[in-house]
């Protein structure tokens, strides 16, 4: 589980290893390509899996033959945020019951330790790919994936995955060096030197 140590203290160590991709390690990929969902002018899909010690990593992939919604871009559609959040619902749920999705923010909710939240991307009007991150690794048994995407027309539909295969895939996981947490105390970088007498000095 992830904690922060007390009110106005910053959350421990395990917080940060779980909320992204350990950079300390090689993944094992799962050659794993599953078609979500689709209908005759769109499509969404899961391209391979990136398993690590503590979770695992995917890109999902939105295909659109044609778009148009109100002047947004298909890429503005999925990665929009505050009122106007993405219209592409995803969510998983573990085999123990354990569920997160997309719609509840990024961290655990409800005494779930599943961190689940999208990483970066990019897209234009008719490709959208999405990185996702996933922790801690599933237990045996399917893992679901639900999917929903109004403006494309595709409705809930549900995915499983192997559990068990994933969590087995993470023994050949290769840890190069001692995990470590990011430097919490570090402050903001300094900025970038600038040419005296440009505009962005006197900005």
């Amino acid at each position: 589980m992830w904690s922060a140590a007390g009110p106005g203290q910053p959350p421990d160590e395990e917080f940060y290893r779980r909320m992204s991709r350990p950079d300390n390690e090689i993944p094992v990929a799962l050659p794993l390509n599953v078609l979500l969902a689709r209908t005759d002018d769109a499509a969404i899909a899961l391209l391979g899996l990136q398993v690590y010690s503590s979770g695992v990593a995917f890109q999902l992939t939105v295909r659109a033959r044609v778009w148009a919604d109100d002047g947004r871009g298909l890429h503005e559609m999925v990665f929009a945020h505050g009122r106007s959040a993405s219209a592409l619902l995803l969510g998983v749920e573990f085999a123990d019951g354990r569920r997160a999705s997309n719609v509840h923010g990024f961290g655990p909710r409800d005494g779930s330790d599943l961190v689940f939240h999208p990483g970066g991307g990019s897209g234009d009007d008719r490709t959208v790919d999405q990185e996702w991150w996933l922790s801690p690794l599933p237990p045996e048994g399917p893992v679901r994936l639900v999917l929903s995407c109004a403006p494309l027309g595709i409705e809930e539909t549900t995915t499983e995955l192997d559990g068990l295969a994933i969590s087995r895939a993470a023994l050949e996981v290769v840890t190069l060096w001692p995990w470590e947490p990011p430097d919490r105390d570090g402050g903001s970088p300094p900025p970038p030197d600038v040419p005296d007498g440009s505009w962005f000095a006197g900005s």
